[in-house]
């Protein structure tokens, strides 16, 4: 829980408490791993606060504060859970975390209940929204048609495209901006996060993916060797383990590789990968660009399958084989 606002949201807080009408529902949006979650538990837990501070903090005295978030009766958080991906699909082995139908169900159940407190004031945290699925998101929409009174919907999302429109026009949207690369950096070294300045622009500038990230420096290391490798790449060093944290990461990871092969062969710069600039621009010279362009769709077509519960590490050996054909000349 904060207890204080990111440096990066100040004008963001300064602006929503200055809103003296707040619509029945907010979306928060903002690139994945700026903090959107602590800004909107934050935000909630001074809205219910009895006695909220001069700076709209939450007091964290008062028995509201106290209760929050886990034992709050006025506040509801509605997160995904592993659920089939689709009601209406015929192949049920797909699985990922969803918020499905009936926790909207469950919802509305709860709304009809009366509110705790005087005032009646109620958050619904929905986080993250892009994870509704088709027959939630209608659900969500019926109640956001006929909202309850003195109830605030809070959707947090680094995907707002991906929530229907319907619920986007009935929604005011509050544009969360990430911290820049000096803010992020600073915020890392606070924290006494030990860090290289190249992890930071691996994560775009997102402090807190950078600190997921130094999980995985040595996965990371293993795919930076392979694709360094280029055209000389060698299938029999292709570690699997790499896999424990999942083929969608690691097809992530190598589209970043193919962003920043494009970027130097246009820039002669890098965006994610500061310590292999030089590497990836001499690799620039020998790609078939044509090639590469049709690799980095499979990829994106890919990744919508990533979860599938096929043989992974054929998949990823796929992938290093037609990776190594975008510097065969055509």
């Amino acid at each position: 829980m904060m207890d204080s606002i990111y440096p990066w949201f100040n004008d963001a807080w300064t602006a929503i408490h200055r809103n003296e009408k707040l619509p029945h529902a907010l979306i928060f949006k903002g690139k994945e791993g700026i903090g959107k979650y602590d800004f909107a538990i934050t935000f909630a837990k001074s809205y219910l606060c009895q006695n909220a501070l001069s700076s709209y903090l939450p007091c964290e005295v008062c028995s509201s504060c106290k209760w929050f978030p886990d034992s709050h009766p006025d506040f509801k958080h509605i997160a995904p859970i592993e659920s089939d991906d689709d009601e209406t699909s015929k192949r049920k082995t797909v699985r990922k975390k969803n918020i499905v139908i009936n926790q909207i169900r469950e919802l509305s159940e709860y709304l009809e209940l009366s509110a705790h407190q005087e005032k009646g004031k109620r958050i619904v945290l929905i986080e993250p929204a892009d994870s509704l699925n088709q027959a939630a998101s209608n659900a969500l929409l019926k109640i956001l048609e006929e909202p309850p009174e003195n109830t605030l919907f809070i959707l947090v999302t680094s995907q707002a495209q991906k929530l229907i429109a319907t619920i986007r026009s009935r929604s005011q949207l509050l544009d969360l901006r990430g911290p820049s690369f000096d803010e992020a950096k600073l915020f890392l070294d606070r924290q006494k996060i030990a860090h290289e300045e190249s992890l930071l622009s691996f994560t775009g500038g997102s402090p807190f993916n950078a600190i997921k990230e130094l999980e995985n420096q040595s996965e990371r290391n293993v795919i930076t060797q392979l694709l360094s490798q280029g055209h000389k790449i060698d299938f029999t060093k292709i570690n699997y383990a790499i896999l424990t944290q999942g083929l969608d990461w690691t097809i992530n990871m190598i589209q970043k590789w193919i962003f920043d092969l494009l970027l130097s062969f246009h820039t002669q710069q890098s965006h994610y990968f500061k310590g292999q600039e030089v590497q990836i621009f001499s690799q620039t010279k020998q790609i078939n660009l044509n090639t590469l362009l049709l690799f980095a769709s499979e990829l994106n077509e890919l990744k919508k399958i990533a979860s599938h519960p096929v043989n992974q590490e054929l998949q990823l050996q796929n992938i290093f084989i037609k990776y190594k054909q975008i510097f065969e000349p055509s």
